[in-house]
């Protein structure tokens, strides 16, 4: 992915080309367009679903996740 291709950028070239990707805020981002949306968390999520898919129309449950970096590796 992304994260190896920029461990080795750095470390041939000591920088890295391109753009740092980031996490849009879906939650904002549904909201503008008049979608109902929440952020859960693992303990919430059950309730917040069974309320989305209770209202009518579309909505957006944005369950965060933890991205995790690997550790670079050296052949």
């Amino acid at each position: 992915g992304y994260g190896i291709l920029r461990e080795y950028m750095t470390g041939a070239f000591g920088e890295t080309t391109g753009t740092e990707l980031s996490r849009p805020d879906f939650v904002a981002l549904a909201e503008s367009f008049g979608v109902p949306a929440v952020r859960t968390t693992p303990e919430s999520l059950a309730a917040d679903l069974g309320k989305a898919l209770a209202a009518p129309g579309p909505s957006v449950v944005v369950l965060p996740a933890l991205l995790r970096m690997f550790e670079p590796t050296h052949l």
